[in-house]
């Protein structure tokens, strides 16, 4: 029976008398029940009101954990991708480290012997030439040993950015260590090409370094190797080149030499001395 139900019979209590019965006593027997029924009413409420805090208390609950989870996992996902980048970068940045100089940042004697060995083979399928120029910066101890080593730092950085300068973007600067470096021509027409290059280089090197408030002037020793003519592998390459600019080195620096056989045979009686 519903609680209107309820109270509509309650109200006809009131008026309904029993014969012989008080007619005191029954209305108090029906206020009786109507305060019953109204209380287990208000009982009835309080309980909708408590299960609906309950219910809302525990969706708070439930929505709480859920974002404090949402949470934890949007960091570590972060974390998980700031450490693969990480682990990205060093790794690349060891993989520079193992093919640059760490002062001019030019290819290392490593990698320009790579870049060689692709170039003889592209040329060899090609029919053309490849040259290799080994440069040495005259007197440049003379400048650590007067001005410090700080302002020789300075010169040779000034030196490969020129090198670079001259040269196009599918030839190699490399610096093989103290004041030497190594060009790398590739895809060369003719022998003529590598002397004006050479010249080249030369006159560019000549201008004044500003350096620490120093106006420095370096001039260069050249020595040319090329590929098949002077050397038919990697090593044979390298080592001409050397032997001619040793030999430019003799005659008097700031000039440029192509490597020949008669150099080979001195460099050899030499170090048998």
């Amino acid at each position: 029976m519903s609680e209107i139900g309820a109270t509509r019979d309650l109200d006809a209590t009131v008026h309904r008398v029993e014969p012989g019965g008080h007619p005191d006593s029954a209305a108090e027997t029906a206020l009786a029940a109507r305060e019953r029924a109204v209380l287990a009413r208000e009982q009835a409420a309080d309980r909708r009101d408590e299960a609906a805090t309950i219910t809302t208390e525990l969706l708070a609950h439930s929505e709480s954990e859920l974002r404090e989870a949402n949470e934890h996992l949007v960091v570590a996902a972060v974390r998980a991708q700031t450490t693969t980048e990480a682990a990205e970068h060093a790794t690349a940045l060891m993989s520079v480290k193992a093919e640059r100089d760490f002062l001019t940042g030019l290819p290392n004697r490593a990698l320009l012997t790579d870049r060689l060995a692709q170039s003889i083979e592209f040329a060899q399928r090609r029919g053309l030439k490849v040259a290799l120029m080994f440069l040495d910066l005259d007197n440049f101890k003379e400048i650590n040993d007067s001005l410090g080593h700080a302002v020789g730092d300075g010169v040779l950085k000034s030196a490969a950015k020129r090198l670079q300068g001259c040269l196009r973007g599918s030839d190699t600067v490399s610096r093989q260590g103290g004041d030497e470096f190594v060009v790398l021509l590739t895809e060369i027409a003719s022998v003529q090409d590598t002397g004006i290059i050479a010249d080249k280089l030369k006159k560019s090197m000549a201008e004044p370094h500003l350096i620490a408030n120093h106006q420095i002037r370096v001039t260069l020793s050249i020595g040319i190797s090329l590929y098949p003519d002077d050397g038919n592998d990697v090593e044979s390459v390298l080592s001409h080149a050397d032997i001619a600019m040793y030999s430019a080195k003799r005659s008097g620096r700031n000039t440029y030499r192509r490597f020949t056989s008669d150099m080979r045979a001195d460099a050899e009686a030499r170090r048998s001395l």
